[in-house]
């Protein structure tokens, strides 16, 4: 089983709405720079500065990507990065295993509405969060399949 966040822009569609923010403000910073408003052009390259780092922090936190595989024995968690590259992450930061049948899935209860649900896989007193990036409803249907898929 595949988990990932939604990913809205690639890094492609994030550069070009970087270069389509860029132009027109420094045309517009340039035009006042040339009448004597010089002090615009470095809050121009600020703005910019920001916004770029802003969409590269948002793109590396969208290529989390994580493996439930179920094995007949076994069931393995991998969490890592996804570079693109396939559907397995290349980079697997996080990999834990635990016998298949002593695992239990957990879903926490709610505490308020800015305390999301959170989601637990685990045996033997271990035990690992995932689909941490995932909205409460999509944590319940994980949880549902997850409980199908480990009684199956």
């Amino acid at each position: 089983m595949l988990i990932r966040p939604n990913q809205s822009l690639s890094w492609r569609q994030s550069m070009v709405f970087l270069g389509a923010i860029a132009v027109p403000l420094l045309l517009v910073s340039v035009v006042f720079a040339a009448r004597g408003y010089w002090l615009i052009l470095p809050f121009a390259g600020l703005e910019l500065t920001a916004l770029f780092a802003c969409l590269y922090l948002v793109a590396h936190a969208a290529c989390r990507c994580e493996i439930v595989s179920i094995g007949e024995s076994v069931v393995t968690v991998e969490k890592g990065r996804d570079r693109g590259n396939g559907p397995e992450p290349t980079q697997p930061e996080q990999r834990t295993e635990f016998a298949r049948g002593w695992v239990r899935v957990e879903l926490s209860s709610a505490t308020g509405h800015r305390y999301p649900r959170r989601l637990w896989i685990g045996a033997s007193g271990r035990r690992v969060e995932i689909g941490e990036f995932l909205v409460d409803d999509e944590k319940t249907e994980l949880a549902a399949e997850l409980h199908r898929l480990l009684s199956a």
